[in-house]
């Protein structure tokens, strides 16, 4: 297994990068068991679910189909992070902006936040609150609070 330099070696109660299926992403877990020196179960730190231990690279990207009678188009499942990507490539050149409560942000504003990263508001709400889209996925965050 690939060490990633951000978490260092696995062991049990430390961070680690794994696929979650309910969120549909990988996103960062805690490490509840091992086996062989390898994580066994893992608790998601966005869903707080327990499932096994699985990487991106060890799961197939599933469709969502209908059992009707197939006239039905397929829909393509889509990572947080690819989508991330995605709207990044969209955003290039833009100025990033340190996030603060205190600022007001506008959609498509690229910001930078301490803990998630750099992200794209995706949406502004009228309660002085802001949908970011980040790498790991999307966050609620307040803004115009100065």
């Amino acid at each position: 297994m690939a060490e990633l330099p951000l978490y260092g070696p696995p062991k049990v109660g430390g961070d680690i990068l794994a696929y979650c299926s309910k969120c549909q992403g990988e996103f960062s877990h805690v490490v509840v068991s091992m086996i062989d020196k390898r994580p066994a179960k893992v608790q998601c730190k966005m869903c707080k679910g327990n499932h096994n231990f699985k990487r991106i690279g060890d799961t197939k990207p599933r469709t969502v189909s209908r059992t009707s009678t197939g006239d039905t188009p397929r829909k393509k499942v889509v990572l947080a992070q690819d989508y991330w990507q995605q709207q990044m490539e969209l955003q290039k050149g833009k100025p990033l902006k340190p996030y603060s409560p205190k600022q007001t942000f506008q959609k498509s504003d690229v910001v930078n936040h301490v803990s998630f990263g750099v992200g794209i508001v995706e949406e502004v709400k009228v309660d002085k609150k802001i949908v970011v889209l980040f790498r790991s996925g999307e966050k609620i965050l307040v803004h115009s609070l100065g």
